[in-house]
């Protein structure tokens, strides 16, 4: 019986000496990591922070999902986590790559909207202006337009005149997500006013 005591004592001192032995190995394997981790972190901070203005005006949930993996990357590395904080900073830049990729392909999407809709809009505002302005002189409105439409076609063309002024600020401001949604509303108030008035609907505001 005390044999077999002595066996098990013996058993557990080796078992605890192994674990005891182990940690500061498995410790000094997680400290290494904390120099390369620190080093990561500061290069995925500098990539965020290149992308994150541009991004967050033309992929702005991307933007924020990149900031939010950056602040559980540093919470990691706050934990002493350092090998999970090195890997996931050392993904971030890539990520932050395609995240600026993905703005730069919305802005150029948008820059072109842009310039298609101010390419033809002024034009379209002036003919609805010259329009109001002779009926505006007539004595009497077409048959088939009455005072009452008029009266609203008029307020529409004063409303479309500085909305589009608002939407050219946004643009040349660089906001061209909000030229884009000002004009668009523009573009739908034109064809109404148009079609109040008799005239023709170009294609391109029928789309």
């Amino acid at each position: 019986m005390t044999m077999r005591t002595d066996r098990w004592r013996t058993s557990l001192i080796c078992l605890g000496a192994a674990f005891f032995l182990s940690v500061p190995i498995l410790l000094s394997g997680c400290a290494s990591d904390k120099g390369p981790a620190e080093a990561a972190i500061k290069a995925a901070e500098a990539a965020v922070s290149a992308t994150v203005a541009e991004a967050s005006q033309y992929v702005p949930d991307q933007a924020k999902s990149l900031q939010a993996a950056l602040a559980a990357t540093k919470e990691k590395f706050a934990k002493g986590d350092y090998t999970a904080a090195l890997a996931d900073a050392t993904s971030l830049t890539g990520k932050a790559k395609e995240v600026a990729s993905a703005a730069s392909a919305k802005k150029a999407e948008l820059t072109k909207a842009w310039e298609g809709l101010s390419a033809g809009m002024p034009k379209v505002l002036d003919a609805i202006k010259g329009r109001v302005e002779i009926l505006s002189k007539s004595k009497k409105l077409p048959a088939n337009l009455t005072a009452e439409k008029f009266a609203s076609a008029k307020s529409g063309l004063e409303e479309m005149t500085q909305q589009w002024t608002a939407a050219t600020a946004s643009a040349s401001g660089g906001n061209l997500m909000d030229a884009i949604t000002k004009g668009g509303a523009v573009k739908t108030k034109a064809a109404e006013v148009l079609t109040a008035l008799g005239m023709p609907v170009p294609d391109a505001l029928k789309s």
